[in-house]
């Protein structure tokens, strides 16, 4: 697991999201813990979602590796960037209808803990 962080450090942390900049990253480490459960921060190893390994910049529903996305999500044309993962991360289902993500988030979490540049979130 202490690889996992570090290795996620390395790839995500040049690249964080301007909602983080104010983040705690303890917190975010924490925060992290929902998504991997589902997610992995390796390229192409895709758990039941898909790798956020350099997800930023990428288009929805569109990693190649992933075989799963649902046609919401593949249709949507969104490219993720500070705003929209942002936006995701608030509420899968308002932002994009009718995607197959089950995540919600706790009505207390600070968005900007995840994605604090050394919690590692898809950056």
């Amino acid at each position: 697991m202490k690889a996992l962080v570090v290795s996620a450090i390395v790839l995500l942390a040049p690249s964080a999201p301007a909602w983080a900049a104010d983040g705690n990253p303890a917190r975010g480490q924490g925060a992290f813990g929902a998504c991997v459960a589902c997610h992995s921060l390796e390229a192409d190893k895709n758990m039941t979602g898909p790798s956020l390994a350099e997800v930023w910049n990428r288009k929805s529903g569109s990693l190649a590796s992933f075989a799963r996305y649902s046609p919401a999500l593949k249709s949507a044309g969104i490219i993720w960037n500070d705003d929209t993962l942002g936006e995701w991360i608030k509420d899968p289902q308002h932002f994009i209808p009718g995607n197959t993500m089950t995540y919600t988030k706790p009505p207390t979490q600070d968005l900007s803990d995840a994605g604090s540049p050394t919690t590692k979130i898809g950056a």
